[in-house]
């Protein structure tokens, strides 16, 4: 037998080790994350939707890599105590399918939601969005600022950034290349890396274990990575255009962001509250990328904030006032020390001089 024939056979059996590996941990993600809602078809779209609870509605939207276990682990309970909690995959993520054209663009998704909302009923919500799902709420916004009360941003990624993950995703895009890759070796190996991963995107507080093992793994999906893979450079582009928007939004914006957030750098939503005209900063310190699991009181209060400021701008809504915030009783978060600029007006938690503070 030949060294080529040897090496080819050795490289035939090592892939398929490697793609049966890759559907094995498939299929174990998702009996350890199955679905948790409903599918609903819109614009052809499939979406998967999760709606819980009753009362003044809150639209939750994950970010990059997430699915409706960001928000059902995390502030979802809470929320729907005295809520209707509407939380998404995005489209291409999680459950979801995938749209047409370009699918990652902020204002495609942002389109598709809008008219699920529309589909499920759900008039004027605040909006609760995390990451790289927080353009598509920016974008919502500024698309239909009649039927969106307020928008929270969790750690938004709001700028291009020449994200890092450019140069993997378009190789993963490659028509045989990429679909070999994904199908054999970047699964496993993701994995293995995922547990450095989330203490990155926890940081500095612990990695949340439930969040660990039931949801990490829906995102190393083949599927899942390469809907992720063409929705980057989607989403890059689209921000150029949403960026020079910023300034003409009318909706209340409460924008919150972890001074320790070593994924997307707090000046970003520094950047986005010196451009919007209604926006409320809160900047938490000793708290990293994922603020709706490390500091939920923070967050609720930062909800119950952009209530208080729909509220104050819709004329003829005076009267009963939406509660969030202690009286929800949220799950304990570990100690912080909040910080919150409120560039329109009263803080949301108790305030300390940050190093990012105006003025």
């Amino acid at each position: 037998m030949g060294a080529p024939l040897t090496a080819g056979i050795v490289a035939a059996t090592s892939a398929g080790v490697f793609a049966t590996a890759t559907l094995l941990l498939g299929r174990r993600a998702e009996r350890r994350a199955p679905r948790l809602g409903r599918t609903i078809v819109v614009d052809g779209v499939p979406l998967h939707v999760v709606d819980r609870g009753d009362g003044p509605p809150i639209v939750f939207l994950h970010g990059a890599k997430g699915s409706v276990y960001d928000a059902v682990l995390s502030i979802a309970p809470a929320l729907a105590r005295g809520h209707r909690v509407v939380v998404f995959d995005r489209p291409g993520s999680g459950y979801s399918g995938r749209a047409g054209g370009r699918n990652g663009a902020p204002a495609v998704q942002a389109e598709v939601i809008h008219h699920a909302l529309r589909e499920l009923g759900v008039e004027r919500p605040v909006v609760v969005a995390h990451s790289a799902g927080a353009p598509v709420a920016l974008a919502l916004a500024l698309a239909h600022p009649r039927d969106v009360a307020a928008v929270v941003t969790l750690g938004g990624y709001v700028f291009p950034a020449r994200h890092p993950g450019l140069a993997p995703s378009r190789l993963l895009t490659l028509p045989l290349l990429g679909a070999l890759a994904r199908w054999t070796v970047v699964s496993p190996v993701g994995h293995l890396l995922a547990g450095r991963v989330l203490r990155r995107v926890f940081a500095p507080a612990p990695v949340d274990p439930t969040y660990a093992r039931l949801a990490a793994g829906l995102a190393l999906r083949p599927k899942s990575m390469a809907g992720d893979a063409r929705d980057l450079p989607d989403v890059e582009t689209g921000l150029r255009t949403l960026a020079t928007r910023y300034a003409g939004l009318a909706t209340p914006v409460v924008a919150v962001h972890g001074l320790d957030d070593h994924v997307v750098g707090p000046v970003q939503t520094v950047r986005l509250c010196d451009l919007v005209p209604r926006c409320d900063l809160v900047l938490l310190e000793g708290i990293g990328h994922v603020p709706h699991f490390t500091a939920q009181d923070a967050v609720l209060d930062a909800v119950g904030l952009a209530w208080r400021r729909a509220e104050a701008s819709a004329p003829g809504t005076a009267g009963a006032q939406p509660v969030v915030g202690p009286s929800i009783a949220p799950r304990p978060s570990p100690a912080y020390t909040p910080a919150l600029v409120a560039l329109g007006g009263e803080p949301a938690v108790p305030c300390t001089r940050n190093p990012l503070q105006r003025g």
